[in-house]
């Protein structure tokens, strides 16, 4: 066994708390707070893993099943994804494959959501699967397109820089990061599209459907939420790497520093969005999507149009 199926395992599986800690440092500071540490996350976690569990009464075996299958899909999906410019490749990942398993985490979401009977569980969920149905096409084209000039489906060939058949595809991968971003903060419920710090139930869409979690199920609720912020930004962060014509030919060490600085960046945009900016409008989200999903038709006539 060598050092590099150890180590990058353990800081795969270790980075998306800490990016979680990254996002609250950075909004702390804007409100002129100290906040809590970087590795607060973590802390919490622990925390939660160690805590007794308040179960519904009408819930059933799924609510802690789904949550721990979730998980444990999204972790496999974290060391799978060439997020990090490099991956662990347990199994064959193509875009395809990739998609469905983003999928399915939301599906399993959503049964944890609705499986104690509660109204905020399903008025959380309904926003979820509206959402989905919008933003899917954006996430879709902008991968599509990709391969289509990447001439494959295989992300562990589309986003490494040993392969050149995208190399010369500079606006293709800004357009294509611009669209995949702008869908990570509807699938992630980020702001402008969800605020995860509201008090208000009636408003909340990810933050409404855990409410009835505790214990370990909460602590695999969050820490699957942090793994699917880390891979969403880190594919939308390689997307603008992948631009950078110089990065092509540096080292691999080079290549993976800025991908995790990039990811921490991407991060820390986050905080500031949600330090700088308000909640839409429900009626207004729609208009905000239809954005991605623009960037990733330009992707698609850029493609075909250089294929």
């Amino acid at each position: 066994m060598t050092g590099y199926h150890v180590i990058f395992p353990i800081f795969a599986l270790s980075l998306p708390l800490l990016l979680i800690g990254v996002i609250r440092k950075l909004k702390a500071r804007f409100q002129n707070r100290i906040g809590a540490p970087l590795y607060q996350p973590l802390i919490d976690v622990i925390k939660f893993l160690k805590k007794g569990q308040v179960i519904s009464e009408h819930a059933s075996l799924a609510l802690g099943g789904a949550s721990a299958l979730s998980c444990a899909v999204c972790m496999l999906l974290t060391l799978s994804a060439p997020w990090l410019g490099v991956a662990h490749s347990i199994i064959p990942l193509d875009i395809f494959t990739f998609i469905y398993l983003l999928v399915f985490v939301r599906l399993a979401t959503l049964l944890v959501a609705i499986d104690p009977n509660s109204p905020f569980g399903g008025f959380g969920a309904s926003r979820e699967v509206l959402l989905s149905v919008l933003v899917e096409p954006a996430v879709m084209l902008c991968l599509v397109s990709l391969a289509v000039a990447g001439k494959s489906t295989m992300m562990s060939q589309l986003f490494s820089f040993s392969d050149s058949a995208l190399l010369h595809h500079s606006g293709l991968w800004l357009l294509a990061g611009c669209g995949l971003y702008i869908s990570s903060l509807v699938e992630l419920s980020r702001m402008p599209a969800d605020d995860p710090t509201t008090h208000l139930e009636l408003t909340m869409t990810h933050e409404a459907m855990i409410l009835e979690n505790s214990g370990p199920n909460l602590a695999a609720v969050q820490y699957t939420a942090a793994m699917k912020l880390a891979v969403l930004l880190g594919i939308s962060g390689q997307c603008f790497l992948h631009a950078i014509g110089p990065l092509w030919t540096a080292g691999a060490v080079v290549q993976v520093v800025a991908s995790c600085l990039t990811v921490v960046i991407l991060a820390g945009s986050i905080a500031v969005i949600e330090g700088t900016v308000t909640k839409l409008r429900w009626t207004k989200l729609p208009e905000f999507i239809a954005y991605a999903v623009g960037f990733g038709l330009l992707c698609l006539f850029q493609a075909i149009g250089g294929a």
